[in-house]
């Protein structure tokens, strides 16, 4: 069984990578972001289902997964105009590099995982 500390320590895991690959992508750091944000999206999940189970609390929230038009979550995580913008730019990428949105290479699953640019 899962102590409430592992759980809070898979949300502060999480929160870290979520802000290591926004991070990554406000620096145009796009390279095999989409295969990371993979990996996070299942340990989200793994923490979504946990909690939902009602035996854990959360101490500190998850960042929401999503960052899709929502600049002042960025913002608030310390990511400034231009950083913002480069992030945004990263779904530009995605589309480009993979002839799909950034949640539909997420549901591909590994037929996205850093696939060479068209």
């Amino acid at each position: 069984m899962v102590s409430q500390e592992d759980f809070d320590r898979f949300v502060k895991d999480y929160n870290d990578d979520y802000i290591f690959l926004l991070t990554r992508a406000s620096r145009r750091h796009y390279e095999c972001l989409v295969s990371s944000f993979m990996v996070l999206k299942d340990l989200y999940n793994v923490i979504q289902v946990m909690f939902d189970t009602g035996q854990y609390r959360y101490e500190v929230l998850p960042c929401p997964y999503s960052f899709r038009a929502d600049s002042l979550v960025l913002s608030k995580l310390g990511f400034d105009a231009t950083e913002i913008e480069n992030i945004f730019g990263f779904l530009d990428y995605v589309k480009e590099s993979q002839g799909m949105e950034f949640e539909d290479c997420l549901e591909a699953g590994t037929t996205a995982m850093c696939a060479r640019p068209r």
